[in-house]
């Protein structure tokens, strides 16, 4: 009885179209901020081995294949063991990476029962950790790579880590704000950017 009970709770929640949009929308959300994380993981140290243009192809040296790509079969995780290296993240950053890979697989090849059994109550905490990892390695890159080797930032006044904010920080608040309930927070971007540009 109680079993069917449940059942029919699961089909009424499923059945909610609010309910099943907000699933839907936060689960697409994780996946995608997911893969954002690898290209830009990947890309972002991949480019700075940068060589050059040929051929019409980018050009990179040696040392991206034996200092980055030889460190393992998955390039996501032989960059995150370079960046490791750096001391720009820990182990306990890429134990977090793969759990994080995990409830992406999850989400990916589980989605509908997901929507009809429930999202995993650690979603949230998951989509949180995936944020964090990100801002950490981008706040690292820009105070050790982009500053010190810009010349523009010699005659500026010493940059803190808590005077960065991030590209990912900042669009990841304009997606919170157009997705959380406050209709003025949620339309306000596109108020401002029609004020500039009609």
């Amino acid at each position: 009885m109680k079993e069917n009970k449940d059942n029919i709770d699961k089909w009424l929640k499923f059945l909610n179209p609010e309910n099943l949009k907000e699933n839907l929308m936060f689960s697409s959300l994780y996946i995608a901020s997911f893969e954002a994380f690898k290209d830009y993981v990947v890309d972002t140290v991949k480019f700075f081995f940068n060589t050059g243009f040929a051929d019409g192809e980018y050009t990179f040296s040696e040392d991206y294949s034996t200092k980055v790509k030889a460190l393992d079969k998955s390039i996501v995780k032989a960059t995150l063991l370079w960046l490791q290296d750096l001391e720009a993240i820990d182990a306990k950053d890429i134990e977090t990476f793969d759990s994080l890979r995990q409830y992406r697989n999850k989400l990916s090849h589980e989605l509908m029962t997901l929507l009809f059994e429930g999202l995993p109550e650690e979603l949230p905490e998951k989509f949180v950790q995936l944020i964090a990892l990100r801002v950490k390695i981008e706040k690292w890159w820009i105070m050790n790579i982009e500053i010190p080797t810009n010349p523009d930032f010699d005659s500026s006044p010493e940059i803190k880590e808590d005077d960065i904010t991030t590209s990912s920080q900042m669009f990841n608040q304009l997606i919170f704000d157009m997705l959380s309930g406050d209709e003025k927070k949620a339309s306000y971007y596109q108020n401002e950017f029609k004020k500039r540009f009609k």
